[in-house]
């Protein structure tokens, strides 16, 4: 169901950065390199500088275990931290942790979900919800990803962080029950005004009135035809008295 992969380490060659600060830091970037630094083992930090395009290659290939060759000295290191520009598009900056092989470090691994779940075939959709489990492990044997195999999970089946085997010797800090990921189906909802509303006529437009309308409108006289016609059917009253010479 599920397995990890292993990439071999790669190797980064560095040298001692013997200047810092800003206006340093710029002219590494110029120059095509980055700074970074190097701890622990209770050793001291270490200024460093190395190639930006090989240390994105490494970085970007999912390893977490590096031989760190700083002026021809080989140090098992691995990537503590990657600080980013603003739009998270190239990376400024990388600390590097030393590490014992014979002690275990907690890192983050990636997970992989392949295969299409049974549940889909019913209406289901695969909904995950987690992307990376939490591993305490030997430094060797730190996986680059872990690959879950979700196609025997059917309608409303879920998948547990217990349920992914890791390597012999590692251990999972997720809390057990955690969902990583679910086949649930999808319901769509009508809104309960539209529901309510019954089917409405669409209003047309410069509608060509109806053959009734028209003659309404040609019997409904005037306002001012049908007062003249009010006067003309008024019986006369007395005549008006002739005018005095």
């Amino acid at each position: 169901m599920t397995t990890t992969t292993h990439a071999s380490r790669l190797t980064l060659e560095a040298q001692v950065r013997r200047q810092t600060g800003g206006r340093h830091v710029q002219t590494l970037r110029r120059a095509g390199k980055l700074p970074g630094v190097v701890y622990g083992l209770a050793g001291a930090s270490v200024p460093i500088e190395f190639s930006a395009a090989h240390a994105e290659h490494i970085v970007h290939s999912g390893s977490h275990l590096v031989d760190l060759k700083i002026d021809g000295k080989v140090e098992h290191v691995l990537i503590q931290q990657v600080q980013y520009d603003f739009l998270q598009a190239f990376i400024e900056h990388v600390d590097f942790l030393r590490i014992d092989p014979s002690h275990k470090v907690k890192v983050k691994v990636p997970l992989d979900f392949r295969g299409t779940p049974k549940g889909t075939k019913e209406g289901g959709i695969l909904e995950k919800q987690i992307a990376e489990v939490d591993v305490e492990t030997l430094p060797l044997e730190i996986p680059d990803v872990i690959r879950i195999n979700v196609e025997h999970l059917e309608l409303h089946g879920i998948l547990h962080a217990k349920e992914i085997p890791l390597p012999a010797g590692s251990r999972l800090l997720n809390p057990p029950e955690q969902i990583v990921c679910q086949v649930r189906t999808v319901k769509e909802e009508i809104p309960v005004a539209e529901a309510e509303a019954g089917p409405t006529e669409p209003e047309v437009i410069g509608r060509k009135p109806a053959e009734e309308e028209i003659e309404g409108q040609a019997a409904a006289p005037s306002g001012k035809q049908a007062a003249a016609g009010k006067q003309a059917a008024a019986p006369a009253g007395k005549q008006a008295a002739p005018a005095k010479k």
